[in-house]
Parts: C-alpha cells; sequence; structure tokens
C-alpha cells in the first residue's frame, strides 16, 4: 500500500466503529519524505510525504470503510528535566542547544531522546533529569534530528 498524505487525525472522531491498524513512525522519522513501514496487522506500507509536513500522533494515513491506518509514535528511552524556575529553564535549554539536541515538551516536562554522555553532562551543571520512558510527539523549536559539529574557542 502506498499513501502519500494525512487523510484526518483520530483526535477528531470516535474510534469505536473503527478498525484501526497501527504504523509505527519513530520520533526522528516523522519529517522524512519517503518510509517504507510494516504496519501492526503486517501490512508493507509505503509512505510519500510531499507536503513536508511532519507526522503526527494519531494521522490517518489510509481509509476504506471502517479500516484505518494510523500513525503512532513509539514510545523511547529519554532524559526528562522539570526545571523549578527561570534559571533551571534557562540552563537546560542552553545546555541541550549548545549540544545540538532535540527538544520536547509535554507538560512541565522537557525531554530528549536518552543519551548517557548528556545526561552526565547535565548532571554536572546541576541540574537534575532523570530517565523515562516518554512518547516524543511535541517538538520544541525547528531541529528535531539533532547534529555535531565542533568549536575551535
Amino acid at each position: 500500500m502506498i499513501v502519500e498524505r494525512v487523510l484526518y487525525n483520530i483526535k477528531d472522531i470516535d474510534l469505536e466503529k473503527l478498525e484501526v491498524d497501527f504504523v509505527d513512525i519513530e520520533w526522528y522519522e516523522v519529517q522524512k519524505k519517503i518510509l517504507r513501514k510494516l504496519s501492526s496487522n503486517g501490512i508493507e506500507v509505503g509512505i510519500r510525504n510531499s507536503n513536508g509536513e511532519a507526522l503526527k500522533e494519531g494521522d490517518v494515513l489510509w481509509q476504506e470503510g471502517n479500516k484505518v491506518l494510523v500513525v503512532r509514535i513509539p514510545y523511547c528511552d529519554c532524559i526528562v528535566l522539570k526545571p523549578q524556575n527561570m534559571y533551571e529553564m534557562g540552563k537546560t535549554c542552553y545546555e541541550m542547544g549548545n549540544r545540538h539536541a532535540p527538544l520536547f515538551i509535554d507538560g512541565d516536562e522537557l525531554m530528549t531522546p536518552y543519551d548517557e554522555p548528556l545526561m552526565q553532562a547535565l548532571i554536572k551543571c546541576g541540574l537534575s533529569p532523570y530517565k523515562k520512558s516518554c512518547k516524543l510527539t511535541t517538538p520544541l523549536g525547528g531541529n528535531l534530528h539533532g547534529y555535531s559539529h565542533s568549536h575551535s574557542h
């Protein structure tokens, strides 16, 4: 099956009457233009995302009658911080940004994919990060993929 657009999001409808099949899209894949996946029911799915918008949790990619194919973003290990004040918020954002780490937000928690050196660096800075399994669905800022470069200071 090849899908080329998002039809709607399941948050807008009642799922009780639908037969739902999920396709897991990792947080770092949501902006890819072409994906090849296997749904939870074993259907091979080709996704051509030509409009450039990131896929979101609950996006319906296909529907035929009462059957739908829905995007699901799986849980992954994350570093989580709950800044207690503006200083901690600033320090967290500075340290994450300095390492080009993708940053996500959920309520009062800031999250990034788990990375042991980053975890240790945040602890060393006096912050209180902890490890938790999360769905990274709400990016804060534009850099989902992260990258690195060297500085010559």
